[in-house]
């Protein structure tokens, strides 16, 4: 197994153009979250010659983009999920545990967390989970197949267009010429994170000053937070989660002024109680979405009155430990509902609720480990002898500029009076409507060459289908084209009626890097199998539709026909399913294997059986096996991402689990 890591870039004419003789390549876009565990769960499964490529343009982003890498983070930066639910593998909740009591290098680490055990419910700083992405990665590459590579290349990629029943991906280096590379790739995973920060209109007068901090998680930033002076004033525009991310960089820097959080609607996240668990329940379906037409009106009554029926329902008092978890309970409750409203409300209206609603959706839908929640919360409190620094307005910002020869920032509101600053920080959140995505990749994939295009009913990200590959200006699938990340955040409200920040959370982006690579490799080994490109979507998630399907395309009479949909069916579900779910769940490449064997001596036998008991050719006989196959794999990584399942834990840390109480108990 050979690794090439952050190799010099080459010429045009040498290794970048060219792949060795019967070698495919896939190129991944970005090596942050999403791409690295993309490239982790190619190397897991790949078993024929392949070349796969990860590119990506800021080192200090590698491996955890903004959310952990290097380049935006400090050792006070918390994961805001506790350690048993952070697994790169669904399949493997304990992996993260197990990695970071027993494998981790913790040379590198502060003293306080040297000699820390983790346990279920401990945080995580964020730096710890980029090493471990950065470790299973490299362990990945090690257990890989002999014939399966990993390339990590530096550099910006600018251009990805089609030739050649492939797509040629362009990139310049990161050389102080920036040179243009080329690589021909039969399949493309763009992992491009998130698009830049917002700049909001009353920002034109302070954009270019040095007393703004224009990304919080910028290349460079945390520098930035270290020149505040340790008396200054600062105001944070935004109150979601960037904004407790700034005050901890400030507090880090040992700054201890006066820091101003600023939100139209002064919506702040809750804390989580120290005990908290997470609990999905399950609520009715909301009476006003049986009116016959739901208008924004309709709907924000319709929420309000269901929400407090539902807080009456429950007994939940204000300021009860139940009541710092209530609404987070009820917005996943509620994630079937939200696709159907969706579904059902006119786009406009959609996008007017989501833009108007944000803060408060994305602080109702999350609250914060204490670790982050209590640095804004004490600081708002105030102790004796340590007074109050932090301050929620609710206004609406009109006008910045910079006053006192630009040392410090007036700041005009529309409904209170001025305030004036020493710094300004950006936490807006990032621009996510692709229709105007200020990158040259984007624009040119959405505008260039129409292979995407953004997301028709919320705005967010861009469209795809069931396992990400990008729908192009004409609606059709690009094919060897796919998007992991938050590109697909409005895909994930529409589809799994996901809001706030888990469109784009560690399991949401895990389960899409999982299926989103099987896909890929699927379609490299059947880039000629017609047959595997016929299989509509979404029937994978029911067995029982699977096996109609396949059934139907052979036999038409009955009772035939009904005696095979059966036979399937048996098959699918005491025999190649748990074979299957064994492969996916096998801890080395050699188990993968041995499990990889048994599915298909078994999957052999099934069609040579089918042939005899129904009549049927050699070539029915193969085609309604390699059908089976495909879509009892897809039904187990579907099932393997099932953030119900995740409890379900048998392993040295299965006794920590516990259960919060289900309603009424």
């Amino acid at each position: 197994m050979n690794v090439e890591t952050h190799a010099p870039m080459q010429s045009p004419q040498g290794p970048d153009t060219a792949m060795r003789d019967g070698v495919q390549r896939v190129t991944v876009v970005g090596a942050g979250f999403s791409g690295t565990l993309t490239a982790i769960r190619l190397l897991h499964f790949a078993d024929s010659p392949l070349e796969i490529c990860l590119v990506e343009r800021e080192e200090g982003y590698r491996y955890g983009g903004i959310a952990f890498g290097q380049a935006s983070t400090n050792w006070a930066h918390m994961l805001n999920i506790q350690a048993g639910r952070i697994t790169l593998r669904r399949e493997r909740p304990e992996d993260f545990l197990e990695w970071a009591n027993e494998e981790a290098d913790r040379s590198g680490w502060p003293r306080k967390w040297q000699y820390h055990t983790f346990g279920v419910a401990c945080v995580v700083p964020r730096r710890i989970f980029r090493q471990y992405l950065a470790e299973r990665l490299r362990g990945a590459v090690a257990d890989a197949h002999a014939d399966v590579t990993l390339r990590e290349l530096t550099g910006e990629v600018f251009d990805v267009r089609a030739q050649g029943g492939g797509y040629v991906v362009r990139y310049a280096d990161a050389g102080p010429q920036g040179t243009v590379h080329e690589l021909p790739s039969d399949q493309v995973v763009l992992a491009t994170g998130h698009l830049s920060p917002v700049q909001a209109p009353f920002y034109h007068r302070v954009k270019d000053s040095d007393r703004f901090i224009a990304d919080p998680y910028a290349p460079g930033a945390q520098e930035r937070f270290q020149a505040v002076g340790p008396e200054e004033t600062v105001l944070v525009t935004g109150s979601a989660l960037s904004a407790f991310d700034a005050v901890i960089s400030l507090v880090h820097a040992g700054h201890r002024g006066r820091i101003l959080i600023c939100s139209r609607g002064g919506h702040l996240h809750g804390t989580y109680p120290v005990d908290h668990e997470h609990d999905i329940w399950q609520t009715r379906r909301p009476p006003f979405l049986d009116a016959e037409r739901l208008t924004p009106e309709v709907v924000v009554e319709g929420i309000r009155a269901e929400y407090a029926h539902l807080r009456e329902e429950h007994g939940v008092e204000p300021g009860s430990a139940l009541d710092a978890v209530f609404p987070e309970r009820v917005m996943k409750a509620w994630e079937p509902y939200v696709i159907e409203l969706v579904s059902r409300m006119d786009a406009r209206d959609v996008r007017m609720l989501l833009d108007r609603y944000k803060s408060l959706i994305v602080t109702r839908r999350t609250s914060t480990v204490r670790e982050i929640g209590g640095v804004v919360r004490s600081r708002m409190r105030g102790f004796n002898g340590a007074p109050k620094t932090v301050e929620v307005l609710s206004a609406r910002i009109q006008d910045m500029r910079p006053v006192e020869d630009g040392a410090r920032i007036r700041v005009v509101f529309a409904d209170q009076p001025d305030v004036v600053v020493d710094r300004v920080v950006n936490c807006l959140g990032n621009n996510t409507d692709y229709e105007h995505p200020g990158h040259p990749l984007w624009q040119g994939l959405v505008h260039g060459y129409g292979y995407a295009r953004p997301q028709t009913r919320t705005h967010r990200g861009v469209e795809v289908g069931t396992h990400g590959q990008l729908v192009t200006a004409d609606g059709t699938i690009a094919p060897g084209l796919f998007g992991v990340g938050p590109m697909r955040q409005g895909d994930e409200t529409t589809r799994r009626g996901r809001l706030g920040a888990f469109v784009f959370s560690i399991g949401t982006l895990r389960n899409q890097c999982f299926d989103t690579a099987m896909e890929v490799l699927r379609r490299l080994k059947s880039a000629s199998d017609e047959e595997q490109m016929d299989i509509p979507d979404g029937i994978h998630h029911c067995l029982i539709r699977s096996s109609d399907w396949i059934a139907a395309d052979l036999l038409t009479e009955e009772p035939d026909a009904t005696r095979l949909r059966e036979r399937l069916l048996a098959h699918a579900r005491e025999t190649a399913f748990p074979n299957a779910v064994n492969h996916l769940q096998a801890q080395d490449r050699t188990e993968r294997a041995k499990y990889r064997r048994i599915l298909d001596d078994d999957l052999a036998e099934f069609g040579a059986a089918l042939a005899r008991e129904f009549g049927l050719t050699a070539q029915q006989a193969r085609r309604a096996v390699s059908l089976l196959a495909t879509l009892v794999e897809k039904h187990a990584v579907h099932t393997l991402c099932d953030i119900t399942r995740l409890a379900g834990w048998d392993s040295g840390y299965a006794e920590q689990v516990k259960h919060a109480p289900k309603k009424g108990e």
